[in-house]
């Protein structure tokens, strides 16, 4: 599985577009993501890849790679 990809089909479905979603594209200031749409996200990718987000870790998703990071570590974490 390509995490990357899944991440992208899953905010793909929330609205974005791919060539919006590079690892650097910051989430605030390129998307205008704010608090509660970023829980929107969070809770997408916690239903598509079956894993949990600590809510103090919603705070270091600064940018699309962040989000790409922690749920490649959490599945990870998760096939163990």
């Amino acid at each position: 599985m390509n995490i990357r990809e899944e991440v992208v089909t899953v905010l793909r479905g929330i609205g974005f577009r791919d060539d919006e979603l590079t690892d650097g594209t910051v989430l605030a200031a390129d998307l205008g993501i704010d608090s509660t749409e970023l829980v929107e996200i969070v809770v997408a990718l916690e239903q598509h890849f079956g894993i949990r987000v600590d809510m103090d870790e919603e705070g270091a998703f600064r940018t699309f790679g962040d989000l790409v990071a922690c749920a490649d570590r959490l599945m990870s974490v998760r096939e163990g």
